[in-house]
This record gives structure tokens, sequence and C-alpha cells, in this order.
């Protein structure tokens, strides 16, 4: 049997041995049963971040955007470049704080940027800086 040409719009298939997906377009068949119990709202901690992780993988982020002609040229890369579009700003949104996020100041206790804790008396020369 002939393998498919790559094609970004192609549908996600999943693998049922739950082997490491060779493409974007595949997901473990755990990555799928997290999907649909994120959907149903019964999903545990570790369903939600495989079904976060599947959503990133499956829109790309890792692959080049680009495709050279004999994989479908300009039109192929633009509609993977849409797909990293929507990836990248999934992981702005769960990565940068609600804060930076919506341009509201800031009025919490000044807190030390490298640990995240609380600064105190120990960390106000290095805020300084």
């Amino acid at each position: 049997m002939r393998d498919k040409p790559y094609r970004p719009w192609h549908p996600v298939t999943v693998r049922t041995d739950n082997e490491t997906p060779r493409t974007d377009l595949e997901i473990r068949k755990a990555d799928c049963a997290a999907l649909q119990a994120l959907a149903a709202g019964i999903a545990n901690e570790e369903q939600q971040k495989r079904a976060l992780g599947a959503v990133l993988h499956i829109c790309g982020l890792h692959q080049p955007s680009w495709m050279p002609s004999e994989h479908g040229g300009e039109r192929d890369s633009s509609f993977a470049a849409g797909k990293q579009h929507v990836g990248f700003q999934i992981r702005k949104l769960i990565s940068h704080s609600l804060s930076i996020l919506t341009g509201e100041s800031n009025d919490r206790p000044a807190h030390d940027r490298r640990t995240g804790k609380p600064a105190d008396d120990r960390n106000t020369d290095r805020a300084r800086q």
C-alpha cells in the first residue's frame, strides 16, 4: 500500500498502537481518548494536559510551515502557517499572565521574577538592578 502524500488539510488519524505519531496529522489513541473526555467534561488532570498537548501537536508547532513545491508549495505552506498561528495563540494564552493579556494593572505585591516568590528584604537590592 502506497502512503498518501502529506497534505496539511488531510484528516487527523488515530494510531491504534499508541506509538509516536509520524506527522502532526496523527495522534495516539490515548490522546484521542483524552480529547473525548475533555469534551465530555470528565477529564482528569492528566487527560486535560494530554488533550492540550494533542491540540498543540495537531497545530504543528514543531514543524516548519514552509513546504517545497513537491509537497504542495505555497498553498500548503499557507495552510500550515495558519495551523501554527492557532497553536501559537493557544500557547500564548496559557503561558502569559492574565494581567499581561488583558493589559490591566497589577496591584499585587511585588515578587521575585526569577523564583516567583514574594519579594522580601533579601531581594530588594536585586529588584533595583
